[in-house]
């Protein structure tokens, strides 16, 4: 019980030293990334103004995350291990583990790659990336500013906000609200464009879908 007093002693007395700031880099030379965001409360995706990939991890409680890289058939991953002390206690486990969960990741990508991000309960910011993206979370908020590539939008409650330019629609919620240009659409909404070279799929049942065309 000694150690159990401890441990959430220094989960808590943790809160009130300065956050932990790691950046791991590396070369990205093949054109698939997963990002496993299972530990982290938010994301942010940037373009990368090389070919190298950058992760910053912001951790409220310093040496609770590692970040992982791992290799698997053609695919880059990205991953974010917690580190906490093994505990018999399965309430307590719990309860020290939603503490230590407090971080989020910053992530330049280089440009024209195809990036999946895969989480629970989480906030994705896409900075106007150039390429790909595939968002699969369960609930959040998912900000896409600008579309500049195929983009994919799967979560089961949330908001999603993204601004389009010439770019087909495919938009479907069941429970959701979708507003195109501040006005209320029927759903599923689609909307094609003879010259477009990109898409933007949402599939979701309670997420509000809001979109600003720029066309």
């Amino acid at each position: 019980m000694k150690k159990y007093v401890f441990l959430l002693f220094l989960a808590s007395s943790q809160l009130f030293f300065s956050q932990e700031k790691v950046v791991q880099k590396r070369s990205m030379l093949m054109h698939e990334l997963e990002v496993l965001t299972y530990g982290l409360d938010d994301i942010v995706v940037e373009n990368s103004e090389n070919n190298q990939l950058e992760v910053t991890l912001f951790d409220e409680n310093p040496h609770t995350h590692n970040i992982l890289f791992n290799e698997e058939e053609g695919v880059l991953k990205v991953s974010f291990e917690l580190n906490i002390y093994p505990l018999q206690d399965e309430v307590f486990r719990k309860y020290i583990t939603r503490r230590l969960e407090r971080a989020r990741a910053l992530i330049k990508v280089p440009k024209n790659k195809r990036i999946t991000i895969h989480g629970k309960t989480i906030g994705v910011t896409s900075k106007s990336y150039e390429g790909d993206l595939d968002v699969y979370i369960e609930r959040g908020n998912i900000k896409l500013n600008t579309i500049l590539g195929n983009t994919k939008a799967h979560l089961f409650q949330g908001n999603v906000f993204a601004d389009v330019f010439k770019t087909d629609l495919d938009l479907t919620t069941t429970k959701g609200v979708i507003l195109v240009n501040d006005e209320k659409e029927v759903v599923p909404f689609q909307m094609q464009y003879p010259s477009s070279s990109r898409t933007f799929t949402v599939n979701s049942i309670h997420a509000n879908i809001t979109v600003k065309r720029m066309d």
